[in-house]
Order: structure tokens, then sequence, then C-alpha cells
């Protein structure tokens, strides 16, 4: 499941979770919050590992699929 986290506060966002609203600044575009915190903005990609909540800093084609994780939780390449 492609999972975001807050940089505000950490939480470990679901991508159905987002909060989406009109932009105050231009009604033509959307922005994005924290459901817990409610803070607005960019929110980077988190590491797919189930108890993790790190960013993920890399993605890798596997057998299963293509994984997006952090570092320490980084799979095989697919061969």
């Amino acid at each position: 499941m492609n999972c975001f986290i807050c940089t505000e506060c950490g939480h470990k966002i679901a991508v159905f979770e987002l909060l989406i609203a009109p932009s105050p600044f231009n009604p033509a575009d959307t922005i994005t919050g924290c459901p817990k915190c409610l803070c607005a903005g960019d929110f980077p990609g988190a590491c797919d590992e189930p108890l993790c909540n790190q960013i993920s800093t890399m993605g890798t084609p596997t057998p299963s699929g293509y994984r997006r994780t952090c570092y320490q939780h980084r799979p095989e390449e697919a061969k």
C-alpha cells in the first residue's frame, strides 16, 4: 500500500487517509494535509515495511513487485 510520512508529526498516512482540499491560493489546485496533526504540505513516501515509519529512500524491483523502502529494509534486486 502506498503510504506517506508527515514531516511535522511523523504519522504514517495511507494514501486514502490524506486530507485533500482546494488551495486557498489557487482554486484550480489542491493541497494535502495530515489527518493527525492537520499540517498541510508535501508528504514524502514511507517505507513499505509494515512496522517501519521511515521515509523511503529507494525503489527496487523484486520478484513480487516493485518495493519502496528505507535503506535499512532494502530488498535484494530482482535477477
